[in-house]
């Protein structure tokens, strides 16, 4: 993989803080969220929630209504970092 088509360690960070449950003052997630996070991002990026749900959660039956809402929330920030960016970030804009 080039350097170019790896995720950020930032990315990976946002995934990771979001499964393991991001809230105000938590600057980190738990080495295990760390530790799949590359797979937690590259099942958002195929745009799966049910798929992504059951692997934050780790029940091979389903998942929660928590981890059902942290898989949307990857998904939705996975995309805007991927595909806007800086723009909404107070960076420059297309428009």
């Amino acid at each position: 993989m080039s350097a170019t088509t790896e995720p950020s360690v930032k990315l990976l960070g946002v995934v990771a803080l979001i499964a393991c449950g991001r809230r105000e003052g938590k600057t980190r997630s738990c080495p295990s969220c760390e530790r799949k996070a590359l797979a937690l991002l590259n099942i958002a990026r195929a745009g799966v929630p049910d798929a992504l749900a059951a692997a934050i959660c780790g029940d091979n039956r389903g998942a929660c209504r928590d981890c059902r809402a942290k898989a949307e929330t990857i998904i939705d920030e996975v995309d805007t970092l991927i595909n806007v960016g800086p723009r909404l970030r107070g960076g420059p804009s297309s428009h």
